[in-house]
């Protein structure tokens, strides 16, 4: 396993994500059991992501956190799949910030960051 932080898709914008289109969609796909309950309204908070990727590259957890580094989430959970483990995206190492098995552990236990 790899550890590593990534500003990918750090770049969402809650008006774009409310806009009219995107409603639609949510309201015809109401039914359709989502996969992240908890976790995609807080998407646009994101500024890094800090990501376990096994040996092949697939992220496997996730953590979210915001433009003061402070834990919003992580998944996979119960409720929440995920996003980039339910992506397609394969990552290379060196497309991550590299940082310790024992410091992703201590995020992902804790839900908590120290500076």
């Amino acid at each position: 396993m790899n550890y590593g932080y990534t500003t990918l898709a750090t770049d969402w914008d809650k008006e774009e994500m409310n806009a009219l289109s995107i409603r639609i969609i949510k309201a015809i796909l109401f039914f359709i059991p989502s996969g992240n309950l908890d976790h995609e309204k807080l998407y646009p908070k994101v500024e890094k992501w800090l990501i376990e990727i096994d040996d092949n590259g697939i992220p496997m957890r996730e953590i979210g956190l915001n433009e003061n580094n402070k834990f919003l989430f992580s998944s996979p959970n119960d409720r929440n799949i995920g996003f980039w483990t339910d992506s397609p995206k394969i990552f290379h190492e060196n497309e991550l910030e590299t940082v310790t098995q024992e410091y992703f552990e201590l995020i992902w236990s804790k839900g908590t960051i120290s500076n």
